[in-house]
């Protein structure tokens, strides 16, 4: 019985996980969405007071960079769980001696072991591409810190462009 208990709750425990996961996502998804809003903001602004659309945008940079510090450690501690969970599952098969049963579980983890990997590779790719577009934001920011004017927003705008349909 403390077997089963420990499985389950260790069950529990990865799924809490990828939805704790999937809500950083979701949270993450948003802060990029403000983000790229917030540097419209700037360029609808330019002829007029850029100024306060700067002070959003870079309050909105510095959320993004955060949010993304939190999906990456959420993401990290997920990945962590779910090896140490299928990993005790597996040991647990070995022990199960009615073949049906046996059979039937391993379906069941390879089923699950699957959609586990599935959200690793889907994460992968975009976790490189963040970095550098999280970079060129950053850049963005600088660059229009020091040079908030018509002109330097106007020979911006090309970057903006580029950093608005990366995001």
């Amino acid at each position: 019985a403390g077997c089963a208990t420990s499985g389950y709750n260790r069950a529990d425990k990865t799924g809490a996980g990828i939805a704790e996961y999937r809500a950083e996502i979701l949270n993450g998804q948003k802060a990029i969405n403000d983000t790229v809003t917030s540097l419209d903001g700037i360029a609808a602004s330019a002829n007029t007071d850029p100024r306060p659309a700067f002070q959003k945008f870079s309050k909105d940079v510095a959320r993004l960079e955060s949010v993304a510090g939190s999906v990456k450690k959420r993401g990290e501690s997920m990945q962590q769980s779910g090896k140490a969970y299928f990993a005790q599952w597996e040991k647990q098969l070995a022990e199960v001696n009615n073949e049906e049963i046996r059979q039937l579980a391993a379906s069941r983890k390879a089923k699950l072991s699957a959609a586990f990997e599935g959200i690793q590779k889907y994460a992968e790719p975009l976790r490189a591409q963040f970095a550098p577009w999280m970079s060129d934001l950053k850049d963005l920011k600088t660059y229009l810190n020091n040079d908030l004017t018509i002109a330097g927003v106007d020979s911006a705008k090309e970057l903006f462009k580029r950093t608005q349909s990366q995001g």
